[in-house]
Protein backbone atom coordinates (compact mmCIF):
# COMPACT_ATOMS: atom_id res chain seq x y z
CA UNK A 1 0.00 0.00 0.00
CA UNK A 2 1.62 3.69 -0.95
CA UNK A 3 0.89 6.03 1.77
CA UNK A 4 3.42 8.91 -0.05
CA UNK A 5 0.01 11.11 -0.69
CA UNK A 6 0.81 12.09 3.26
CA UNK A 7 3.57 14.23 2.03
CA UNK A 8 1.47 15.87 -0.02
CA UNK A 9 -0.84 17.01 3.19
CA UNK A 10 0.74 20.12 4.76
CA UNK A 11 2.86 19.32 8.36
CA UNK A 12 0.16 20.03 10.68
CA UNK A 13 -2.78 17.92 8.94
CA UNK A 14 -0.28 14.77 8.18
CA UNK A 15 0.63 15.06 12.38
CA UNK A 16 -2.70 15.18 13.53
CA UNK A 17 -4.27 12.53 11.25
CA UNK A 18 -1.09 10.39 12.31
CA UNK A 19 -2.05 11.38 15.84
CA UNK A 20 -5.45 10.52 15.51
CA UNK A 21 -4.73 7.27 13.84
CA UNK A 22 -2.91 5.81 17.07
CA UNK A 23 -5.79 7.52 19.28
CA UNK A 24 -8.33 6.09 17.65
CA UNK A 25 -6.92 2.47 17.84
CA UNK A 26 -5.66 3.00 21.95
CA UNK A 27 -9.07 3.81 22.36
CA UNK A 28 -11.09 1.64 20.44
CA UNK A 29 -8.94 -0.95 22.12
CA UNK A 30 -9.52 0.04 25.63
CA UNK A 31 -13.53 0.48 25.22
CA UNK A 32 -13.82 -3.10 23.34
CA UNK A 33 -11.97 -4.90 26.46
CA UNK A 34 -12.67 -2.79 29.42
CA UNK A 35 -15.58 -5.14 30.47
CA UNK A 36 -13.50 -8.24 29.76
CA UNK A 37 -10.07 -7.16 32.10
CA UNK A 38 -12.57 -5.71 35.20
CA UNK A 39 -14.23 -8.74 35.51
CA UNK A 40 -10.68 -11.23 35.54
CA UNK A 41 -8.51 -8.96 37.04
CA UNK A 42 -7.23 -8.60 41.02
CA UNK A 43 -5.93 -4.39 41.30
CA UNK A 44 -3.53 -4.98 44.22
CA UNK A 45 -1.35 -7.44 41.97
CA UNK A 46 -2.69 -7.06 38.59
CA UNK A 47 -1.54 -3.04 37.87
CA UNK A 48 2.13 -3.88 39.13
CA UNK A 49 2.30 -7.18 36.64
CA UNK A 50 1.15 -4.48 33.88
CA UNK A 51 3.54 -1.63 35.33
CA UNK A 52 6.64 -3.93 34.80
CA UNK A 53 5.57 -4.75 31.70
CA UNK A 54 5.07 -1.68 30.25
CA UNK A 55 8.37 0.09 31.76
CA UNK A 56 10.33 -3.00 29.92
CA UNK A 57 8.38 -2.69 26.06
CA UNK A 58 8.79 1.27 26.45
CA UNK A 59 11.99 1.54 27.11
CA UNK A 60 13.32 -1.26 24.63
CA UNK A 61 10.92 0.91 21.68
CA UNK A 62 11.80 4.39 22.83
CA UNK A 63 15.42 3.68 22.69
CA UNK A 64 14.97 1.97 19.33
CA UNK A 65 12.93 4.74 18.25
CA UNK A 66 15.35 7.66 19.47
CA UNK A 67 17.86 6.07 17.42
CA UNK A 68 16.08 5.52 14.18
CA UNK A 69 15.14 9.56 14.87
CA UNK A 70 18.61 10.42 15.15
CA UNK A 71 19.55 8.31 11.88
CA UNK A 72 16.68 9.87 10.18
CA UNK A 73 17.61 13.21 10.90
CA UNK A 74 21.23 13.02 10.52
CA UNK A 75 20.38 11.78 6.64
CA UNK A 76 18.29 14.47 6.31
CA UNK A 77 21.41 17.28 7.52
CA UNK A 78 23.72 14.91 4.99
CA UNK A 79 21.23 15.16 2.01
CA UNK A 80 20.63 19.04 2.79
CA UNK A 81 24.74 19.53 2.97
CA UNK A 82 25.33 18.01 -0.44
CA UNK A 83 22.80 20.02 -2.11
CA UNK A 84 24.82 23.14 -0.46
CA UNK A 85 27.96 21.66 -2.20
CA UNK A 86 26.37 21.26 -5.21
CA UNK A 87 25.31 24.76 -5.37
CA UNK A 88 28.57 25.72 -4.38
CA UNK A 89 30.38 24.07 -7.08
CA UNK A 90 27.86 25.13 -9.68
CA UNK A 91 28.73 28.83 -8.49
CA UNK A 92 32.25 28.13 -8.78
CA UNK A 93 32.09 26.66 -11.83
CA UNK A 94 29.97 29.83 -13.43
CA UNK A 95 32.70 32.15 -12.14
CA UNK A 96 35.85 30.17 -13.88
CA UNK A 97 33.87 29.91 -17.15
CA UNK A 98 33.34 33.89 -16.99
CA UNK A 99 37.14 34.74 -17.67
CA UNK A 100 36.08 32.81 -21.22
CA UNK A 101 35.15 35.67 -23.81
CA UNK A 102 33.85 35.28 -26.88
CA UNK A 103 30.53 33.12 -28.73
CA UNK A 104 32.19 30.10 -26.54
CA UNK A 105 31.96 31.85 -23.23
CA UNK A 106 28.56 33.17 -23.82
CA UNK A 107 27.32 29.80 -25.15
CA UNK A 108 28.81 27.97 -21.91
CA UNK A 109 27.44 30.66 -19.40
CA UNK A 110 23.88 30.04 -21.10
CA UNK A 111 24.30 26.47 -20.96
CA UNK A 112 24.83 26.54 -17.30
CA UNK A 113 22.07 28.98 -16.52
CA UNK A 114 19.45 26.65 -18.88
CA UNK A 115 20.70 24.12 -16.71
CA UNK A 116 20.51 25.68 -13.42
CA UNK A 117 16.42 26.60 -14.16
CA UNK A 118 15.89 22.84 -14.90
CA UNK A 119 17.35 21.75 -11.69
CA UNK A 120 14.69 24.33 -9.60
CA UNK A 121 11.75 24.21 -12.37
CA UNK A 122 12.14 20.36 -13.44
CA UNK A 123 14.16 18.50 -11.34
CA UNK A 124 13.03 19.74 -7.84
CA UNK A 125 9.28 19.09 -8.83
CA UNK A 126 10.38 15.96 -10.01
CA UNK A 127 12.34 14.93 -6.89
CA UNK A 128 9.25 16.15 -3.78
CA UNK A 129 7.05 12.80 -5.93
CA UNK A 130 10.12 10.72 -4.98
CA UNK A 131 11.07 10.56 -9.24
CA UNK A 132 14.44 10.61 -10.30
CA UNK A 133 14.64 13.59 -12.54
CA UNK A 134 15.14 13.21 -16.62
CA UNK A 135 17.03 15.60 -18.75
CA UNK A 136 19.36 17.15 -16.32
CA UNK A 137 22.61 14.52 -18.06
CA UNK A 138 21.77 15.56 -21.41
CA UNK A 139 21.99 19.35 -20.82
CA UNK A 140 24.95 18.39 -18.30
CA UNK A 141 26.68 16.91 -21.59
CA UNK A 142 26.52 19.56 -24.02
CA UNK A 143 28.27 21.87 -21.52
CA UNK A 144 30.63 19.19 -21.20
CA UNK A 145 31.05 18.95 -24.96
CA UNK A 146 31.36 22.84 -25.22
CA UNK A 147 33.53 23.33 -22.81
CA UNK A 148 36.40 20.77 -23.86
CA UNK A 149 36.21 22.41 -27.24
CA UNK A 150 37.37 25.57 -25.77
CA UNK A 151 41.08 26.61 -26.92
CA UNK A 152 42.85 28.83 -24.38
CA UNK A 153 44.23 31.60 -25.84
CA UNK A 154 46.40 32.94 -22.61
CA UNK A 155 47.42 31.70 -19.47
CA UNK A 156 44.48 32.58 -17.67
CA UNK A 157 42.16 31.65 -19.30
CA UNK A 158 43.82 27.95 -18.94
CA UNK A 159 43.98 28.06 -15.53
CA UNK A 160 40.23 29.13 -15.37
CA UNK A 161 39.55 26.46 -17.77
CA UNK A 162 41.35 23.84 -16.02
CA UNK A 163 39.36 24.98 -12.40
CA UNK A 164 36.25 24.59 -14.37
CA UNK A 165 36.90 20.98 -15.61
CA UNK A 166 37.80 19.94 -11.66
CA UNK A 167 34.52 22.16 -10.40
CA UNK A 168 32.52 20.52 -13.18
CA UNK A 169 34.07 17.07 -12.09
CA UNK A 170 32.79 17.43 -8.59
CA UNK A 171 29.59 18.80 -9.38
CA UNK A 172 28.59 15.61 -11.15
CA UNK A 173 29.64 13.78 -8.20
CA UNK A 174 27.62 15.73 -5.66
CA UNK A 175 24.80 15.76 -8.34
CA UNK A 176 25.26 11.82 -8.25
CA UNK A 177 24.50 11.93 -4.60
CA UNK A 178 21.51 13.98 -4.41
CA UNK A 179 19.96 11.99 -7.15
CA UNK A 180 21.02 8.89 -4.75
CA UNK A 181 19.05 10.59 -2.37
CA UNK A 182 15.89 11.02 -4.54
CA UNK A 183 14.09 7.46 -3.50
CA UNK A 184 16.41 6.94 -0.37
CA UNK A 185 14.17 6.16 3.14
CA UNK A 186 13.90 3.83 5.74
CA UNK A 187 13.21 0.23 4.87
CA UNK A 188 9.85 -1.23 4.85
CA UNK A 189 10.85 -3.91 7.53
CA UNK A 190 11.76 -0.56 9.95
CA UNK A 191 8.56 0.59 9.67
CA UNK A 192 6.67 -2.64 9.94
CA UNK A 193 8.90 -2.40 13.80
CA UNK A 194 7.65 1.19 14.32
CA UNK A 195 4.72 0.27 13.79
CA UNK A 196 3.98 -2.72 15.36
CA UNK A 197 6.10 -1.32 18.53
CA UNK A 198 3.73 1.63 18.91
CA UNK A 199 0.73 -0.74 18.74
CA UNK A 200 2.01 -2.96 21.46
CA UNK A 201 2.86 -0.47 23.48
CA UNK A 202 -0.79 1.11 23.35
CA UNK A 203 -2.16 -2.65 23.68
CA UNK A 204 -0.18 -3.59 27.24
CA UNK A 205 -2.18 0.23 28.83
CA UNK A 206 -5.32 -1.29 27.94
CA UNK A 207 -4.60 -4.26 31.06
CA UNK A 208 -4.32 -1.53 34.12
CA UNK A 209 -7.96 -1.47 36.17
CA UNK A 210 -8.70 1.74 36.88
CA UNK A 211 -11.60 3.12 39.30
CA UNK A 212 -12.41 5.53 37.48
CA UNK A 213 -12.79 4.91 33.29
CA UNK A 214 -12.26 8.46 32.03
CA UNK A 215 -9.18 8.63 33.85
CA UNK A 216 -8.12 5.38 31.62
CA UNK A 217 -9.47 7.12 28.75
CA UNK A 218 -7.88 10.62 28.96
CA UNK A 219 -4.26 8.39 30.15
CA UNK A 220 -4.61 6.12 27.22
CA UNK A 221 -5.65 9.09 24.50
CA UNK A 222 -2.35 10.93 25.92
CA UNK A 223 -0.17 8.05 25.56
CA UNK A 224 -1.22 7.42 22.41
CA UNK A 225 -1.04 10.44 21.23
CA UNK A 226 3.41 11.08 22.34
CA UNK A 227 3.42 7.79 20.08
CA UNK A 228 1.51 9.50 16.86
CA UNK A 229 3.94 12.63 17.28
CA UNK A 230 7.19 10.46 17.53
CA UNK A 231 5.67 8.26 14.36
CA UNK A 232 5.14 11.29 12.96
CA UNK A 233 8.51 12.87 13.66
CA UNK A 234 10.41 10.27 11.90
CA UNK A 235 7.97 10.12 8.89
CA UNK A 236 8.38 13.65 8.08
CA UNK A 237 12.32 13.42 8.03
CA UNK A 238 12.42 9.62 6.17
CA UNK A 239 12.27 11.10 2.63
CA UNK A 240 14.66 14.25 2.36
CA UNK A 241 13.04 15.71 -0.84
CA UNK A 242 9.24 14.85 -0.27
CA UNK A 243 6.53 16.78 2.31
CA UNK A 244 6.55 20.17 4.03
CA UNK A 245 9.50 19.65 5.95
CA UNK A 246 12.34 19.13 2.83
CA UNK A 247 15.45 20.08 1.41
CA UNK A 248 14.47 22.71 -0.92
CA UNK A 249 15.89 24.80 -3.97
CA UNK A 250 17.04 27.75 -2.34
CA UNK A 251 20.43 27.32 -2.78
CA UNK A 252 20.41 26.98 -6.79
CA UNK A 253 17.74 30.10 -6.53
CA UNK A 254 20.24 31.69 -5.12
CA UNK A 255 23.01 30.76 -7.83
CA UNK A 256 20.17 31.21 -10.33
CA UNK A 257 20.44 35.29 -8.84
CA UNK A 258 24.12 35.90 -9.12
CA UNK A 259 23.75 34.04 -12.66
CA UNK A 260 21.29 36.99 -13.93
Amino acid sequence: MNLYWVYDLPNSIFAILTILFFITIALSGLIFLRKFISLRVIPQAHNDIVSFFMSGMGAIYGITLGLIAVGAWENFNSVDEVVAKESASLAALYQDISVIKGAQGDTLKEELREYTHFVIEKAWPSQRQGILPVGGTSRLAKFQKTLLSVEPTSKIQEISLQEALGQYNTMLILRRQRLQSVTQGLPAAIWYVIIFGAILNIVITWFFKTDSFRVHILMTAMFAALLGSLVFLVAAMDNPFRGEFSVGSDAFELVLENMK
